[in-house]
């Protein structure tokens, strides 16, 4: 339907750019919306990667979010660990489908949940990049830069807001969003102080919900 849009108002798929969810592996472990089996929802995913890598080369074709996980199960600290296995299985499925990595890796995104443990949370970031890196030199044999590059988007952790209190939420959230920041986020997401209680009021959309778009940064 995006792509129908742009095409009747006269826009060129190659300058179509935007990203999709498309990460069925955390509907199973976290969220279950999926609707068909792993194996054929894995097809449905390189499908989409096969596409885009033709046709929208502009296009982020997946959001491998851990987000979600975490949000879902505060007892596992270390986020990374639910990002990298799904980002695997993702390049491995599109490897194994006939691609090659160098044709869909570069449009490969992430998304991150950031909490308040800010030195934890940076060392995480750049430890996750560096090792993304590697991953996709080493095991896939990416040449090209923007292959070994995790890019991702960060939200800041709706789990760690409480009802009671809200301004001290904006403490909260300050601290995460300087953790993504500092870890070399692309895009970031901020929660509103008063999220725990219902959506966001009006006033706290206009004073403390940010959504901005960063530098990109290298990720080795």
């Amino acid at each position: 339907m995006y792509i129908a849009a742009a095409e009747k108002n006269g826009i060129a798929r190659g300058k179509i750019s935007g990203t999709i969810q498309n990460d069925i592996l955390k509907e199973y472990v976290a969220r279950g919306t999926y609707i068909y089996p792993p194996k054929a929802s894995m097809r449905l995913i390189t499908n989409i990667f096969e596409f885009c890598s033709k046709e929208l080369p502009k296009w982020n074709t997946i959001s491998i979010s851990g987000y979600h996980i975490r949000e879902a199960d505060q007892r596992r600290p270390r986020k990374w660990d639910s990002h990298s296995p799904d980002g695997i299985a993702y390049a491995d499925a599109a490897v194994k489908a006939g691609m090659s990595i160098d044709d869909f890796a570069g449009q490969l995104s992430f998304f991150f949940n950031a909490h308040n443990d800010l030195l934890e949370e940076v060392a995480k970031y750049r430890a996750a990049r560096r090792l993304w890196a590697r991953i996709m030199k080493e095991r896939f044999g990416a040449k090209k830069e923007k292959s070994m590059m995790l890019r991702f988007h960060t939200q800041t952790a709706g789990s760690t807001l409480t009802a009671q209190q809200v301004d001290n939420n904006i403490v909260r959230v300050t601290i995460q969003t300087i953790a993504a920041i500092l870890g070399g986020t692309q895009s970031l997401h901020t929660n509103s102080r008063d999220e725990a209680l219902a959506l966001p009021t009006e006033e706290s959309v206009k004073s403390h919900c940010v959504h901005s778009k960063l530098r990109l940064t290298k990720a080795v």
